[in-house]
């Protein structure tokens, strides 16, 4: 048998992790990771815009 664990969040801090997924990810070379930060974000923000760019 696998033990799963879960976390609970707020809503502003999975926002504050979906950013900096995105940013990290795309950093480290790894553009899948990112792009589903970004869609996690467009999902779940819809209407905000967010700076994802490595810099």
């Amino acid at each position: 048998m696998k033990i799963v664990t879960w976390q609970r969040t707020t809503r502003e801090a999975s926002k504050d992790v979906a950013i900096a997924t995105a940013r990290i990810s795309r950093l480290e070379g790894m553009e899948g990771h990112a792009r589903a930060a970004d869609v996690r974000l467009a999902k779940y923000f819809p209407g905000e815009n967010f700076d994802l760019t490595a810099e």
